[in-house]
């Protein structure tokens, strides 16, 4: 109708049937659109000029829009068929009966009625006889979309939610075999966990044996491609349940009463394995992750520059990581820094990028190096991210403190970073996985370089 009003037809001309004719031929529901004059219908794309023009009477629903609708109207051309009908100022457009007829087979589960936006006036209305008939045990799901465009919702109404949805023996079916399997889960958790102990029991005996162990994952100075450092990283190979990540088996540590102890050896046998390469390179560095317990303790400090002392290990050489993970508040974090730096150990903000209150960690703590996460590092090579990682990349660059870019994981990541500014530093899978003590020997032995 748009369209037919697009060329502002004045007559019922050869010309303007024609152009009705050519608008009629894109629309597959539309079946004859017309022309009225002084509320009688003159000509239509089917039928050309008609010798007696019918006038339009009865009751039409008004739209907001200006749109007039009227259903079943017949006598209008010299045949017995009804249409529905739809006019605007001096166009009309007819639709074969129930022309939504189409939708009904759809999905024949569903109830669904289009409506005009103000419910005065329903198109078309689908009663689905798998529906529940007079149903007051169940509340009806209704869902009603309308358009943005057109005054007019379509809504959708389902009694059967779930497996009354499904047929009476498909729902006892699934009914049955989710109770199987129910029992056959349960049974094998039970036989699992009498036959093999719980995770929390085995960590408990790892921690006690000795069993967890450290790898390291190497620190790269970008401008001589030299291993400076790396971050010590604990792990645990269980042998009934494998790989176990560290966040879990820490969180269970922490619930034991464990965490401290596995904090302390692990820090421990980092000192013992590295001391040979901490006493060769007086720059070569490691990096420990604390977490609330180091913070909230007064004595760790203390124990850890003890350790320092026992294994000839120089303070500097000692990175705290601190990570906006911990969720403590900032003066506490601030106090820690404070009394670490005092020992002599170096402060790093870890996973930086990954929380709301990182800027503020920066005014408040005096951290010496910022650690970028994985997540704004491989946000370089995305078009719509780069100019905000550029912009945090400005940010801590102008701090003058040291950069680590963390997760660096293609050539991209590292060629960017690079020209970017090559005092950075960088680790990742691009250049080391986490590599056991025997492995990082082999790799700093290698005069090589890289890979």
């Amino acid at each position: 109708m748009r369209d037919v009003s697009a060329i502002s037809p004045s007559q019922c001309d050869a010309t303007t049937i024609n152009e009705l004719r050519i608008i009629l031929s894109k629309y597959e529901y539309t079946h004859d659109l017309g022309l009225i004059f002084d509320d009688r219908v003159l000509c239509s794309a089917n039928w050309g000029l008609l010798d007696a023009p019918f006038l339009l009477e009865g009751v039409f629903y008004h739209s907001p829009s200006g749109y007039q609708f009227a259903a079943k109207v017949g006598g209008i051309f010299p045949v017995p068929a009804k249409y529905d009908i739809t006019k605007k100022d001096n166009v009309i457009a007819f639709t074969i009966n129930q022309p939504f007829k189409s939708f009904d087979h759809l999905d024949k589960g569903f109830s669904y009625k289009i409506v005009s936006k103000n419910k005065q006036h329903t198109f078309h209305n689908y009663s689905s006889q798998y529906q529940l008939k007079n149903n007051t045990f169940l509340k009806s799901q209704v869902l009603e979309i309308c358009s943005k465009k057109f005054q007019y919702c379509v809504e959708t109404t389902n009694n059967r939610p779930g497996l009354l949805y499904l047929p009476v023996y498909v729902s006892a079916l699934l009914i049955c075999l989710i109770g199987l399997v129910s029992f056959l889960i349960a049974y094998s958790i039970i036989s699992f966990l009498d036959k093999n102990h719980s995770i929390e029991f085995r960590l408990r005996k790892a921690i006690q044996s000795g069993d967890l162990y450290l790898e390291y994952q190497p620190i790269i100075e970008l401008k001589n491609c030299k291993i400076v450092g790396v971050e010590s990283l604990v792990r645990w190979k269980d042998a009934v349940h494998g790989n176990v990540s560290p966040e879990l088996f820490l969180s269970i540590a922490e619930q034991l009463g464990l965490y401290s102890k596995l904090a302390y050896d692990s820090v421990k046998r980092a000192f013992i394995e590295l001391s040979p390469i901490l006493h060769r390179d007086p720059e070569f560095t490691v990096a420990i992750n604390v977490n609330a317990y180091e913070i909230q303790t007064p004595e760790y400090l203390d124990r850890l520059n003890k350790l320092c002392v026992r294994y000839q290990i120089k303070p500097q050489q000692v990175k705290i990581e601190i990570t906006e993970r911990i969720g403590l508040p900032l003066k506490e974090l601030s106090d820690f820094a404070t009394r670490a730096k005092d020992f002599g150990f170096v402060i790093a903000l870890d996973d930086f990028g990954t929380g709301v209150s990182n800027l503020v960690w920066l005014t408040e703590i005096n951290f010496d190096i910022i650690k970028i996460d994985k997540i704004l590092t491989q946000s370089i090579t995305d078009e719509f991210k780069k100019d905000m990682v550029l912009a945090i990349m400005s940010l801590v660059s102008n701090l003058n403190r040291l950069v680590i870019f963390e997760g660096v994981e293609t050539v991209e990541e590292y060629s960017f970073i690079k020209e970017y500014n090559s005092d950075h530093q960088v680790q990742g899978w691009y250049f080391y996985k986490s590599l056991s003590l025997t492995e990082l020997h082999k790799v700093l032995d290698d005069k090589k370089g890289l890979k």
